[in-house]
């Protein structure tokens, strides 16, 4: 009879090491893989600042908006474009687009606006004026300040069915 090494290969004459029970540590990928889950469940994208002034932009100058509903947003940098639906008191429905242009100092992207251009260069809206930025980018801080809703605007385009709600202007 051979002297064997270890306890292990002593009790153990086919060599074959114990299984280990591996419960807890099961129990525990689980947990976390849950909490992965749910944390992508409850999680909401959140934009940055430059959305929520140029968002109030578009809310303190859109003339006699019903309702403002906010479609897509792209964020490029200095420069913010975000889409929305506007419906007026008549219930003319139009979808449009502002792209603010922020002050860039010293390398950094600053939540001033240096310029607006809404819908294009096809026509010259009020809201465009140096004038009225100027005057806007006072407020800047007490919009910084009242920490304004900064969620990414969502409109799924995968399924044909949403068009129609979003159509007939239904709120989900």
């Amino acid at each position: 009879m051979a002297v064997k090494n270890t306890f292990e290969e002593s009790a153990n004459p086919d060599g074959q090491k114990p299984k280990k029970n591996h419960k807890k540590r099961n129990i525990a990928i689980g947990v976390v893989f849950g909490l992965f889950v749910l944390m992508y469940m409850v999680y909401v994208p959140q934009a940055t600042i430059h959305y929520g002034v140029c968002k109030t932009y578009i809310e303190l100058n859109e003339p006699y908006p019903e309702k403002l509903r906010y479609i897509n947003l792209e964020d490029m940098g200095d420069v913010t474009r975000v889409y929305y639906r506007r419906t007026d008191p008549f219930g003319i429905v139009s979808i449009n687009f502002i792209d603010c242009k922020f002050k860039v100092d010293n390398g950094t992207v600053t939540p001033y606006l240096a310029s607006v251009d809404v819908n294009g260069k096809y026509r010259t809206y009020q809201a465009e004026e140096p004038a009225r930025i100027e005057h806007f980018n006072v407020s800047v801080p007490a919009i910084i300040a009242s920490n304004p809703d900064l969620s990414w605007p969502y409109f799924p385009l995968d399924d044909i069915k949403l068009y129609r709600d979003f159509h007939d202007d239904i709120e989900k």
